[in-house]
């Protein structure tokens, strides 16, 4: 955030100096996802979000942008095992995916794991979401055994 000459700096502008927009979300409990369809994932643990985008009480799937500013957004989606279809994950900005923001990838024998990143640029009040989608034949649910877990990874790079 560039400060004029002669400018003041606020409590805001020290605010992100000190503590920079972060969040890691995950899911700990299982979600099912019909065959043939996206739906936003819910996050239920905050590994840490000190700026508060994140509740785990309403609006679970939602990451709400507090501070202006470019963002770089992962979204991961694990699924339990299944070797049929294929498996996906998506990034969601205000309800809507993001052209380019995708990845699907051919199931196997171990837990179905799609990664996504993508840099956006975010005003305050924009909520981002992670999709995970599936074509396994019927409703497969989401893992978040051993390594796998459908994850947020949510960092602010510049204003």
């Amino acid at each position: 955030m560039p400060i004029p000459a002669g400018g003041t700096i606020t409590a805001a502008v020290l605010q992100l100096i000190d503590a920079k927009p972060i969040a890691v979300l995950q899911q700990t409990v299982t979600q099912s996802v019909a065959n043939g369809a996206w739906a936003v994932l819910t996050f239920d643990t905050e590994i840490t979000d000190p700026n508060g985008g994140h509740s785990t009480s309403s609006n679970t799937s939602r990451y709400t942008c507090q501070y202006a500013g470019w963002y770089r957004v992962t979204g991961r989606a694990a699924f339990a095992t299944n070797a049929t279809g294929s498996r996906g994950a998506r990034i969601h900005k205000n309800g809507s995916f993001i052209q380019g923001a995708a990845n699907l990838a051919g199931a196997g024998t171990l837990n179905g794991i799609s990664e996504v990143s993508h840099i956006l640029s975010l005003a305050v009040g924009d909520y981002l979401e992670v999709a995970g989608g599936q074509n396994s034949g019927g409703s497969l649910s989401t893992s978040y055994a051993g390594e796998a877990a459908s994850m947020m990874y949510v960092e602010w790079i510049r204003a």
